[in-house]
């Protein structure tokens, strides 16, 4: 079995999971499967890249382990008081500043991060094929001589 195809069933078993977990009205169990299906779309996005380039590999696999910790922290935080400190971390709850602070920016980085490791993946892979080799060096199609 290839690892793509083991990608999407792992995708199917997160989905049931999330279905299960709506069904229960558990947002537990919709939220933590659903940051892992963001590194699994991550592993899918970079094709067959992943295996020979060991930074998009690591970049499927931290991203859904840093939004695990940063939402792990916050269960740990509304432990204590479930968000009704009086306690101010740059004029929010200490929960809201985990959110505004870390949670947010961190997807903002991961984003602009995707874009432009995908961007190079890309143009690599549209160049890599015989027929796109051939266009890039500006000979004419097969088909577009008349």
């Amino acid at each position: 079995m290839r690892s793509t195809d083991r990608l999407v069933m792992l995708l199917l078993l997160l989905a049931c999971i999330m279905i299960a977990g709506m069904l229960t009205t558990s947002w537990r169990v919709v939220l933590y499967p659903y940051l892992v299906v963001i590194g699994v779309i991550i592993l899918l996005g970079v094709g067959t890249r992943r295996s020979r380039d060991s930074v998009l590999m690591w970049m499927g696999i931290g991203v859904p382990l840093g939004y695990l910790a940063f939402y792990l922290w916050l269960e740990v935080a509304m432990q204590g008081d479930g968000g009704a400190s009086t306690n101010l971390v740059a004029g929010v709850v200490p929960t809201t500043a985990i959110y505004f602070f870390a949670i947010w920016p961190f997807g903002l980085v991961v984003g602009g991060l995707y874009a432009l490791f995908h961007n190079r993946i890309m143009s690599d892979d549209v160049i890599d094929e015989p027929h796109n080799r051939s266009v890039a060096r500006g000979d004419q199609a097969l088909g577009d001589r008349a």
